[in-house]
């Protein structure tokens, strides 16, 4: 499953949610820290900026992320931070 997160609010959010059946976690640029990116990746999840800041509050920005990652993830199991 990939996780697509926005903010820092969605990341909290989603920690409940991290577990081996994550493979990744698509983000808007410079959310995750190097500490968080390398905690996940000794995890076995795969941390994949999105190449443009995506607005939570605005749908059609959400979806282009969302196709933007189904056309680039393995995965296609998606989870997406809504607000």
């Amino acid at each position: 499953m990939v996780l697509i997160i926005f903010t820092r609010e969605g990341l909290e959010a989603f920690q409940a949610e991290i577990s081996d059946d994550i493979s990744a976690i698509w983000h808007n640029p410079k959310l995750l820290t190097e500490a968080e990116i390398d905690q996940f990746k000794s995890q076995g999840i795969n941390c994949v900026e999105l190449p443009q800041m995506i607005d939570v509050e605005n749908n059609k920005s959400t979806l282009w992320a969302l196709e933007y990652v189904e056309k680039n993830s393995q995965d296609q199991e998606i989870m997406i931070e809504c607000p």
